[in-house]
């Protein structure tokens, strides 16, 4: 059902919009704050409310084709855990939208905020352990301060913003994020599947999905790393506009998200040759190894087109920082993120054997 990864990343977006505005009340920099229109907040914390719908939605058009809407509706509210779920998503976002009106309180509105964070975390692995829930918790909510940040800063900033005041506290702010987003993503990975079976898993849409989500990144952290030594370079050349670099790494960790999607409406397989069985292989994978079944077992080798695609996506990667350093256009930078993420894919791809 297509509507239920749509609006996992429609919650993703709303989640982080609302998370950008929270950080920028919170830092009260008038140098390097952004005109964010009030109608825009108040529309991101009611779509939080009802994009987050997608698992009752799903559940009741199941049921009601058997029971009836009305009932389904009911029994998916109050008798399973999504609803429950969603319906403390839903009160806790009308309290934050009524904090947001009134433009008041705004540690409350962030306790309120992480409060949904933490069951959206809960809803999406109902069945998950403490430290596992903990761990989607902290991977949700530094990906999406992190990128609530930055999508304010790629829309929202005006031609008085202070570059070098807002990234003297963003900077490490972003340094932290990404450390909790990189930490708590292992800990997640190592509770949803058994690392020795990572390359079994990318014979699933499932595994493509996470193979796609880690080469992204990579890229994402050179633009990172870019990012956060900007401010030098602000006090070195004022005249420097780093505002499309931002957008260049907000950009690919919108397709990080976009992944991030259609792994959370899908949790990982339990049993990788049953998963196999069923729903076939991925669509991609099934046109490179066309002979692969489901008692196939994946094993690793450095091929000799996987260690040249390695190296060229390690070119790619240099010269994004060549490019910065030279003050380049930041689309070429952003072409050879690509580029390096479509070798890194081939070089692991073709370090595959069955």
């Amino acid at each position: 059902m297509i509507l239920v990864p749509l609006m996992e990343l429609l919650s993703y977006i709303a989640f982080s919009f609302v998370a950008g505005h929270i950080v920028f009340r919170l830092v009260r920099r008038k140098e390097a704050a952004v005109q964010t229109p009030r109608s825009d907040v108040l529309a991101g914390a009611a779509s939080a409310a009802l994009v987050t719908s997608g698992p009752v939605i799903n559940l009741v058009s199941i049921i009601g084709a058997h029971d009836g809407y009305g009932k389904a509706l009911l029994t998916v509210l109050f008798q399973t855990a999504a609803g429950h779920v969603w319906l403390g998503i839903f009160l806790l976002a009308l309290c934050v939208w009524l904090l947001l009106y009134v433009d008041k309180l705004p540690f409350v509105t962030l306790v309120l905020f992480l409060g949904m964070l933490f069951l959206r975390a809960y809803g999406s692995h109902p069945d998950a352990g403490l430290i596992d829930t903990f761990a989607h918790f902290v991977h949700l909510s530094a990906a999406v301060f992190w990128v609530g940040v930055l999508a304010h800063v790629c829309f929202y900033t005006s031609e008085h913003f202070s570059w070098e005041s807002f990234l003297k506290w963003f900077t490490p702010f972003a340094t932290v994020l990404v450390t909790a987003v990189i930490g708590s993503g292992i800990v997640v990975m190592l509770f949803a599947m058994d690392i020795q079976d990572y390359g079994n898993v990318l014979m699933l849409t499932y595994g493509q999905m996470l193979l796609i989500k880690h080469i992204v990144f990579i890229p994402v952290l050179v633009f990172t790393v870019i990012n956060m030594f900007l401010m030098k370079h602000v006090r070195q050349h004022p005249h420097l506009q780093p505002l499309n670099w931002i957008r260049a790494e907000a950009f690919l960790l919108a397709i990080v998200f976009a992944c991030s999607a259609l792994l959370g409406s899908s949790p990982a397989p339990a049993d990788i040759a049953e998963a196999l069985s069923n729903a076939g292989a991925a669509p991609i994978f099934g046109s490179i190894f066309q002979r692969v079944t489901a008692g196939s077992v994946a094993t690793w080798y450095m091929s000799i087109t996987g260690i040249v695609c390695f190296v060229g996506a390690g070119l790619f990667l240099v010269s994004i920082l060549y490019f910065f350093k030279k003050r380049a256009r930041v689309s070429f930078a952003l072409a050879a993120a690509c580029a390096a993420s479509g070798l890194l894919y081939a070089a692991i791809m073709t370090s595959l054997r069955f």
